[in-house]
């Protein structure tokens, strides 16, 4: 009988810890047609991506805007404990991540934040890894917590919403200019 009541306890304590992880989540995300409620533009930041040659703006309000990318509210900010989400496209629209594959683990993407004045420093920490092809039906949901992490999110394959293409990135230095 003891043994029965100590595994209900770790069945318990695990039952718990899952909703509170679940908790600590964003809402859910249609990752490849997100929306937003802001209702006007606006232009916070900027993306840099040295080995891609990407150098663009950062919106809130829209995917589809030339030399610009999209980056989901419902996820962390830039910089902050959780995971940040950019959406930007391969085919469309300046076609910024239409070689987003070419990205190696250590490789560099910067942001840097024009209303805080700060720099952040990620580092690639794995791509083409994580393709979501029930993106649909398992949205994805943005940690709220833990290490600052950036998430470079893409349709797959390209030009295709068949799946969400997503490159995981690391905070490595934030400083200021």
């Amino acid at each position: 009988m003891l043994i029965i009541f100590d595994k209900m306890q770790e069945v318990n304590s695990a039952q718990n810890s899952l909703k509170n992880y679940k908790e600590r989540m964003s809402a859910p995300v249609d990752a490849l047609d997100p929306t937003s409620d802001s209702g006007s533009a606006v232009v916070n930041a900027e993306l840099i991506i040295p080995k891609l040659d990407v150098d663009c703006s950062i919106r809130t309000d829209t995917v589809n805007a030339y030399n610009a990318v999209y980056h989901y509210p419902q996820s962390a900010a830039y910089g902050q404990p959780g995971e940040c989400g950019i959406l930007g496209h391969r085919t469309t629209y300046s076609g910024l991540f239409r070689n987003i594959g070419d990205l190696e683990t250590g490789d560099k993407v910067i942001i840097k934040d024009l209303i805080l004045k700060k720099v952040y420093t990620y580092e690639v920490t794995s791509n083409g890894n994580d393709i979501r092809w029930d993106y649909k039906t398992n949205p994805i949901r943005f940690s709220q917590e833990g290490q600052a992490r950036l998430l470079l999110i893409t349709c797959y394959p390209p030009g295709k919403k068949s799946a969400a293409y997503i490159t995981h990135c690391k905070l490595i230095s934030t400083s200021s200019f």
